[in-house]
């Protein structure tokens, strides 16, 4: 992934989480994924591989397509 697409997907995120309240904690609980990659992956420090991009957009109950909407 691209340094420009992986700085809008962390954008994506930490504005959904923010719009719903949530944590980085209670985030990474409710889409089942460590903190710590959550983390990097709001940072834009890791490629994301499309199933935790998907457990990440249905921890906000959206679908993928939805998610993936900016």
């Amino acid at each position: 992934m691209d340094k420009e697409l992986l700085v809008k997907l962390a954008k994506r995120i930490k504005e959904l989480r923010k719009a719903h309240h949530y944590t980085q904690d209670e985030l990474s609980f409710r889409a089942n994924i460590p903190r710590s990659t959550l983390g990097n992956i709001e940072l834009a420090q890791n490629d994301v591989v499309l199933t935790k991009v998907n457990k990440i957009a249905g921890a906000f109950d959206m679908t993928l397509s939805e998610f993936l909407d900016f």
